[in-house]
C-alpha cells in the first residue's frame, strides 16, 4: 500500500517495532495466545461457562475420539485482531478462504462458507453452539457462516473429519463451530478503523452482561462497513498476456465498438475512424469489483436461568442484516444495424448498409458498470432446557427456528428493447451505438430489465437427547448419548427475470435418529505397559427425507495413549450431503439452439458438419441423491512431559467424495459413457412432449422447427472425488521473567487431489489445476510487560494450471504466495480514563505482496487478498 495515510499509521509504530524481532518465525491461530492482561484479566476472572460446549460430540465433556480438533481461542482471535467471523477464518490454513479477503460466491448472490481442504464448500457444515444455521443466500440453500458480534465469540472448533454420524448432513469434510460467551459480567467496547490503497472499513462493537448465582444474560451488537476495489485500482492487472507467451483477453466488445461488414467477413473496423483492421479493446474488468462494498449490523442476545435445582433453561439469538453493494460487468451485444438508423455509421467508402456492432452498454447505464445489491437479513434462534436426572443423566429438549430474508437485484438488458431500438429509424426510436444521443425514453425501454427477487428461507428444528454414564468400567466411565430430530426446510422465491415471474416454493422435512457411546476401555485403573489410555468411541446416525429417501452413516474413532503425553487416533466413517433443495426442485427451463449455435455451444460428434436443432434442459431434479462420502484419518499429538511448553500435532486424511452433484459438462455430453441415458438424438414426439412437459419453456421458437438432439442436462450425481493430505500443528508457549514467548507452526499439505466429471471420465489432477498444495501460518510473538507484539507468516504454494497460448495450450506454475502480518497490543496505564483499556497497531500484509503473476488472470481471483497492505488502529475498552 503506498497511501500517504497508510504509511503514517504504519510508521506509528516504528519506535516500538525496532526493538523487537517481529515476524522472524512462524505460527498460527491455533497457537497459544499472550496470557490475558489488563482488562482481559479481570474480564477473564468474571467469564465462567455455564456448559461446555464440546464440538464432533453429543455426549457432554467428552471429546471426539480419534478426530482432528482445530480450536481458536478468544486470546487468539484478540491477537489476530478479526473484526469478522470472515476475516477470523481466514487465518485457518486448512479453509479454502486461507489469506483472502473472503466474499460470497456466486458474484455475491451465494453464500459465504469456505469449504476445507479444496472440498466444496457445501460439503462442511456450519453451527453455532451446536445447532444447525439458516441459508441466507439468493442463489443458493447452504448456509452462511454467522456474522456473530466479535466480543460475543468464545472460540471455534473445526473438526476436520466427516461428521455425519453426529450432525446429519453436509459433514463431510469437517464440522465448523462458532462457540459463544455466556456467562460473562461486565461492559466491554471495540473500535477500529482500517486503510489500504483507495480502501477503508470501519468497526464498532459492543458486549454487556451480568450474571448471578442461578443464571446469566449477555448482549452484544456490532457494527462494520467498508469500501470496495475495483480491478482498475491494482496495477498489477493486466489483460494482454502476449509478452508471456499467453494471448490477448481484453474484450472486443467497447464503449467504443467495433464494426464488421458482411462483404469484408473478419476485417474489423474500429470506431470512431472506421479504419479497415482496426480493432478497439478495452478492459471489462477494470470497473468490476475484486471486493465488494459492504455495511453489516449484527446482534446477539444469550440467557441461561436455573428453574430449581436439576432444571435449567436457555436461550441465544443471532441477528444480522448485512447489504454487498457489487459493481459488475456490463452486458456486451453484437447489434445488427441498418442504414435505416439515423446514426448508422459505416467505414468510408465501403458502401455499407447494414453491418454487425459489438458493443458495450456504458452509454446506457452511464457508468462502466452495473451495480448489484445482495441485502441478507438472517436470525438463528435456539431454546432449550437440560434436566438434570438421577445417575447423573442429563434430558435436554431443544429447538431452533432460524428465518433469513434476501433481496437480490441485478441490473439488465431488455433484449427485445435493444433489437428494436437498434432497427429504429428515427432519433425518438433509434439506438446510437457510437455515442450517447440515444432518446430517453429508449434507454429506459432497454435497461428497465433487472433481476429483482426475494428469497425466504426457514429451517426449524425440534430435538430430545439422553446423554450421561452407563456404568464404571475399570478404565474409567461407559458413556452414551441417543435421541432423535425432526427439521424441516422451506424456500420461496418472489420476483420478477425482466417482465418474468419467477416464483418457486420448496419445502422438506427430516427425521433423524442418532445414538453414540465412548468407552475408555483402559485408563487409570487398568493401564498396561504402553497402554496407558485406550478409548473407543462408535455413533451412527438414520436421517429420513421427504423428498429423496434415507441415509445411515457410522463412524468409529480411537485413541491410543502408550505413554504419558503421546494420544495416536483413528477414525472411519461415512458421511454425506443431502441435495441442497434448490438443487432438487428449482424451476427446470427448456432451451433452444439452431443448428448453427449448435456447432458452436452443443456440438455433436456424430453428425459431423451437419449440425441439428437441439433442446437442452437445465434446473432442478428430484432425482437427486445424496452426496456421499467414506473418509478415514489417523494422527498422533504429543506434549512431552520434559517440554511441558512444547505441542506438536499431525493427522493424515483420507476422503472419497462421490456422487457430487454438478450439471453434465459439454466436453463429455456426447462421448462420455455416464450421460448416454440423457442424450436423445432425434427425439420421438413422445419424448419431446415427456421432457417439455417438466420444463418452463425459456427461448423456444413457435411453432417448433424439427429438434435433432435432446439433451436432459439438469443436475445429477456424477462428479467423483478422492483426495488425502496432512494436517499440522506445532505450538510453543513459555512464560520467562520479561513476560511470555509464544512461537508456533500450523498448515495441510495435499499428497492427492484427484477429480472425475463422471464415473468413466478421465481422472484430473486438481494440484496440476490450480489448486496449492502448500499452505501454512506462522506465528512468533513476545509479551513484554503491558506489551505484547506478534508475527504472522502465511505462506501459499504456488499453483501449477495450464493456460491459452496463440497455439494452444501451456502449463504454468507461478511462485508462492507469501505475506506477513503484524500486531502490536499495548494495555494503558490501570489509572483513571485509560484504566482496562488497549490500544492496538495491526498492519496485514506487511510489506504489500503483489499477487502470484499467471499468465491468463494474472493473481486476480479468489486466491489472494486484492486489498494489500492495510493498517489500523483498535481501541479496546471494558467497564
Amino acid at each position: 500500500m503506498s497511501g500517504k495515510a497508510t504509511k503514517q499509521l504504519a510508521l506509528s509504530g516504528v519506535s516500538l517495532m525496532a526493538a523487537m524481532l517481529l515476524a522472524a518465525g512462524p505460527g498460527t491461530a491455533q497457537t497459544a495466545a499472550p496470557a490475558p492482561q489488563g482488562a482481559d484479566k479481570a474480564a477473564a476472572a468474571d467469564t465462567v461457562l455455564e456448559e461446555i460446549v464440546v464440538t464432533g460430540s453429543r455426549i457432554r465433556g467428552v471429546p471426539p475420539t480419534g478426530s482432528n480438533l482445530i480450536s481458536v481461542s478468544s486470546e487468539d482471535i484478540k491477537t489476530i485482531g478479526a473484526v469478522t467471523t470472515a476475516d477470523l477464518l481466514a487465518t485457518v490454513p486448512q479453509l479454502n478462504s486461507f489469506n483472502t479477503a473472503p466474499r460470497a460466491s456466486v458474484g455475491g448472490f451465494g453464500p459465504f462458507a469456505p469449504g476445507l481442504r479444496g472440498l466444496p464448500s457445501s460439503a462442511t457444515l456450519v453451527l453455532m453452539n451446536g445447532h444447525r444455521l439458516v441459508g441466507a443466500a439468493a442463489n443458493d440453500t447452504s448456509p452462511d457462516y454467522p456474522n456473530i458480534p466479535s466480543l460475543a465469540i468464545e472460540r471455534v472448533e473445526i473438526v476436520a473429519d466427516g461428521a455425519s454420524s453426529v450432525y446429519g448432513s453436509d459433514a463431510i469434510a469437517g464440522v465448523v463451530n462458532f462457540i459463544t460467551r455466556q456467562r460473562f459480567s461486565g461492559a466491554e467496547a471495540d473500535v477500529r478503523y482500517g486503510l489500504s490503497d483507495g480502501y477503508h472499513s470501519t468497526s464498532a462493537s459492543g458486549v454487556i452482561g451480568h450474571a448471578w448465582a442461578t443464571g446469566s444474560v449477555m448482549a452484544a451488537y456490532q457494527f462494520m462497513k467498508n469500501d470496495n476495489i475495483t480491478g482498475g485500482e491494482r496495477d498489477y492487472r493486466t489483460q494482454d498476456f502476449r509478452p508471456s507467451g499467453g494471448v490477448d483477453t481484453r474484450s472486443i466488445y467497447c464503449p467504443s465498438p467495433n464494426v464488421y461488414l458482411p462483404q469484408t467477413g473478419a476485417i474489423p473496423y474500429a470506431a470512431p475512424n472506421f479504419a479497415p483492421n482496426t480493432t478497439n479493446y478495452c478492459d471489462n474488468g477494470a470497473g468490476v469489483d475484486l471486493f465488494p462494498r459492504s455495511r453489516m449490523h449484527s446482534g446477539y442476545l444469550t440467557a441461561r436461568q436455573e428453574l430449581g435445582e436439576h432444571v435449567t433453561a436457555w436461550a441465544d439469538l443471532l441477528y444480522s442484516d448485512r447489504k454487498d453493494t457489487i459493481q459488475a460487468a456490463l452486458p456486451i451485444q453484437a447489434l445488427t444495424v441498418t442504414a435505416a438508423n439515423p446514426f448508422f455509421q459505416a467505414p468510408p467508402g465501403s458502401g455499407a448498409v447494414y453491418e454487425t456492432v459489438l458493443y458495450r452498454a456504458d452509454n446506457l447505464f452511464g457508468a462502466d458498470h452495473a451495480t448489484n445489491t445482495d441485502n441478507a437479513r438472517a436470525g438463528n434462534s435456539s431454546a432449550g432446557i437440560d434436566v438434570q436426572l438421577p445417575a447423573d443423566l442429563n434430558l435436554s429438549v431443544y429447538g431452533t427456528f432460524n428465518w433469513a430474508t434476501n433481496v437480490a437485484y441485478i441490473p439488465g438488458v431488455n433484449p427485445v428493447a435493444l433489437a428494436m431500438a437498434a432497427a429504429g429509424t428515427s432519433a425518438a426510436t433509434a439506438l446510437d451505438p457510437f455515442g450517447q444521443r440515444t432518446a430517453p425514453g429508449v434507454v429506459a425501454a432497454i435497461t428497465d430489465y433487472s433481476t429483482s427477487v426475494t428469497v425466504r428461507q426457514h429451517t426449524n428444528l425440534g430435538a430430545v437427547k439422553l446423554d450421561g454414564p452407563l456404568l464404571d468400567l475399570p478404565g474409567g466411565q461407559l458413556k452414551f448419548a441417543v435421541g432423535g430430530e425432526y427439521r424441516n426446510e422451506t424456500f420461496s422465491q418472489r420476483g420478477f427475470v425482466g417482465a418474468t415471474s419467477v416464483p418457486e416454493n420448496l419445502d422438506r422435512d427430516i427425521y433423524s435418529a442418532f445414538g453414540e457411546l465412548f468407552a475408555p476401555l483402559v485408563g487409570a485403573g487398568n493401564e498396561l505397559p504402553l497402554v496407558r489410555r485406550l478409548s473407543l468411541s462408535l455413533s451412527g446416525r438414520y436421517d429420513h427425507y421427504s423428498d429423496f429417501g434415507s441415509t445411515t452413516n457410522p463412524k468409529v474413532g480411537v485413541n491410543w495413549d502408550p505413554v504419558e503425553g503421546l494420544t495416536f487416533r483413528g477414525t472411519y466413517g461415512k458421511s454425506f450431503r443431502a441435495p441442497g433443495m434448490r438443487q432438487v426442485g428449482a424451476t427446470v427451463g427448456a432451451y433452444y439452439l439452431d443448428a448453427a449455435s449448435s456447432a458452436i455451444y452443443a456440438r455433436d460428434p456424430s453428425r459431423g458438419a451437419a449440425q441439428v436443432n437441439t433442446i437442452y434442459l437445465l434446473g432442478g431434479n428430484h432425482d437427486l441423491q445424496p452426496e456421499k462420502a467414506r473418509t478415514y484419518s489417523f494422527g498422533a499429538d504429543w506434549q512431552p512431559g520434559f517440554l511441558p511448553d512444547f505441542h506438536a500435532g499431525a493427522t493424515f486424511y483420507d476422503v472419497h467424495f462421490d456422487g457430487a452433484i454438478g450439471v453434465p459438462p459439454s466436453s463429455l455430453i456426447f462421448t462420455d459413457p455416464t450421460f448416454a441415458s440423457i442424450v436423445y438424438r432425434n427425439p420421438t414426439p413422445a419424448q419431446l412432449a415427456s421432457l417439455l412437459g417438466i420444463a418452463a419453456p425459456v427461448n423456444l421458437p413457435t411453432p417448433l422447427p424439427q429438434i435433432g438432439n435432446l439433451l436432459d442436462e439438469r443436475l445429477g450425481n456424477f462428479g467423483i472425488r478422492d483426495t488425502n493430505g496432512l494436517d499440522f500443528d506445532l505450538g510453543y508457549h513459555r512464560a520467562v521473567s520479561f513476560g511470555t514467548v509464544f512461537a508456533g507452526l500450523a498448515g495441510n499439505y495435499i499428497f492427492k487431489f484427484n477429480t472425475q466429471l463422471s464415473p468413466t471420465a478421465p481422472v484430473s489432477d486438481s494440484l496440476k489445476l490450480g489448486l496449492p498444495q502448500w499452505t501454512f501460518r506462522g506465528t512468533l510473538g513476545a509479551t513484554i510487560g503491558a506489551v505484547s507484539v506478534v508475527g504472522f507468516v502465511n505462506y501459499q504454494d504456488g499453483v501449477t494450471n495450464a493456460f491459452n497460448t496463440p497455439t494452444g495450450t501451456a502449463v504454468y506454475s507461478t511462485d508462492p504466495y507469501t505475506t506477513v502480518d503484524l500486531r502490536v497490543t499495548w494495555t494503558l496505564p490501570d489509572t483513571g480514563f485509560t484504566s482496562k483499556t488497549e490500544l492496538a497497531l495491526q498492519i496485514n500484509d506487511l510489506f504489500d505482496k503483489r499477487p502470484p503473476f499467471f499468465p491468463a488472470t494474472d493473481g486476480i481471483g479468489s486466491n489472494y487478498n486484492p486489498i494489500g497492505r492495510f493498517a489500523a488502529i483498535n481501541l479496546k475498552k471494558s467497564f
